[in-house]
């Protein structure tokens, strides 16, 4: 992956891009101040470097780009183009931009009709990054990403990259230090700390400690350049195949007769071009032999538990029993260290090998599945609390991403509890309806009305009568 260092066009910024020895440069035409006498010699303000035209994505006056890349586009290495603007005159240097993420057909289109395309970072997130990575493979098409964050540079296979963090460590004291596995970006508030944890790594990129000790901005610039320059020779997205010539790989030679064609559409063996529309050949069917299970599922093999009852006698007095076949997990990893996107950080990373870790994961008893969940549970309070750390090392007000971590660990802790409470309960609902009641429609239609019966049968005529005798009326003494 190339980089390209931007906001070159102003020059304290390119006098100290100049001076440590970067021979690529991205010039925003917006801010780039053109002298109106004196005429514009872009290879010697460059020190005859390679140059990256742009322009900001909030420049409307297209009358002015298109007038600097007519009179400049010759000195240009590439020129990146705007959504509004049609530079397929200035041939291979010309660069279309794709800045929408709602419009991926216009991407795919880009990508078939000039191989290559330059990708702003507001169009790259989850949802899109997939289908960028088709339509790159799809169509064998380099794009130059115009973007800073390490996370996007490292997760599609980039041909280049326009970068303008690095003067965030001039202008807002950020100390910036490739480690070894990958570029560390640490705020103003944390530059003590940070020079002092990657002294050996800024000092391995030839950095006077002192200087970023004493926090000059020249060397800190410095440290800055110099580990986004050892950031740019790693390798990322894809395995870097080898550099023999494609024909000598294939055994192919300059006089075969299909050379040509198969070199024009090596990266579309199962695709054919007629005009914009794409014909896909019939589906080439596979036997049963060579079809495996996914690799990251697997089969296993048990006896079932009714084996005694399974168990057939054959003639020759063999007893076989039924076995049962059940899906399961596969834990071997596939990833492999030269496509992994953590492999500029991995500790583990080793090129061209698998990957260094595993997952032994088997959940079959009730023990094993109570481990995953506390496991579960411990790594979500870990999280929590991590998280809060950070917050109080901000400085900042309340953080609702923390107060989210904090609802989502209470409802686990519920979740958690359910899962392991194994108090049997009995719960019984009845419904009545019509003249019959609860207990009739339970137990049967004369248990009801028994239940009304007072014990013992009750009293008859005589004797209420010499109840009530027995009454006293007080009303009539008064």
């Amino acid at each position: 992956m190339k980089i390209y260092f931007a906001n070159s066009e102003k020059s304290s910024f390119r006098s100290l891009l100049i001076f440590s020895g970067v021979t690529r440069f991205a010039v925003n035409l917006t801010h780039l101040a053109i002298p109106k006498k004196k005429q514009l010699d872009l290879p010697t303000m460059f020190n005859g470097g390679e140059l990256v035209l742009y322009t900001s994505e909030n420049d409307e006056d297209v009358n002015r780009y298109d007038a600097f890349v007519r009179e400049h586009y010759e000195t240009l290495t590439h020129v990146i183009g705007r959504p509004d603007y049609d530079g397929s005159w200035m041939g291979e240097r010309y660069i279309p931009l794709w800045n929408d993420p709602e419009d991926m057909e216009r991407l795919s289109w880009l990508c078939q009709k000039y191989g290559k395309a330059a990708i702003s970072d507001k169009a790259v997130n989850g949802k899109t990054i997939s289908k960028i990575r088709n339509a790159m493979t799809r169509w064998d098409a380099k794009l130059i990403a115009v973007s800073s964050k390490p996370d996007v540079l490292e997760t599609l296979a980039w041909d280049s990259a326009v970068v303008g963090s690095w003067t965030s460590a001039v202008r807002y004291g950020e100390t910036q230090v490739w480690d070894g596995h990958g570029l560390r970006r640490y705020p103003a508030q944390q530059k003590e700390s940070s020079r002092k944890k990657h002294r050996a790594d800024i000092m391995r990129l030839g950095i006077d400690m002192d200087a970023i000790i004493q926090d000059d901005n020249n060397e800190v610039a410095k440290l800055a350049i110099k580990s986004w320059k050892a950031w740019e020779s790693q390798t990322f997205g894809v395995y870097d195949p080898p550099k023999d010539d494609d024909e000598q790989e294939l055994g192919l030679s300059e006089n075969d007769p299909d050379i040509n064609n198969f070199t024009q559409n090596q990266s579309l063996q199962n695709v054919a071009r007629g005009g914009d529309n794409i014909a896909i050949r019939g589906v080439e069917k596979r036997h049963e032999n060579e079809k495996v299970v996914l690799p990251i599922m697997g089969v296993e093999q048990y006896a079932s538990p009714l084996a005694e009852t399974l168990a057939e006698q054959g003639e020759d007095g063999e007893i076989s029993i039924e076995t049962v076949s059940t899906i399961r997990y596969n834990s071997n990893l596939l990833r492999q260290c030269n496509n992994c996107y953590l492999s500029s950080r991995c500790p583990a990373f080793r090129e061209n090998a698998e990957c260094g870790f595993k997952l032994p994961i088997e959940i079959k008893t009730k023990d094993q599945l109570q481990s995953a969940l506390r496991a579960m549970l411990e790594m979500q309070v870990s999280r929590v609390l991590f998280a809060r750390f950070a917050e109080e090392l901000e400085g900042q007000g309340l953080d609702p991403a923390l107060s989210d971590e904090i609802d989502r660990l209470f409802s686990f802790v519920e979740k958690f509890k359910d899962i392991s409470d194994t108090r049997d309960m009995v719960r019984l609902e009845v419904e009545a309806r019509g003249s019959s009641g609860v207990l009739s429609r339970l137990f049967g239609a004369n248990v009801g009305d028994s239940t009304k019966r007072l014990t013992g049968g009750g009293f008859n005529a005589q004797q209420s009568d010499v109840m009530y005798s027995e009454i006293l009326d007080l009303s009539e003494d008064n």
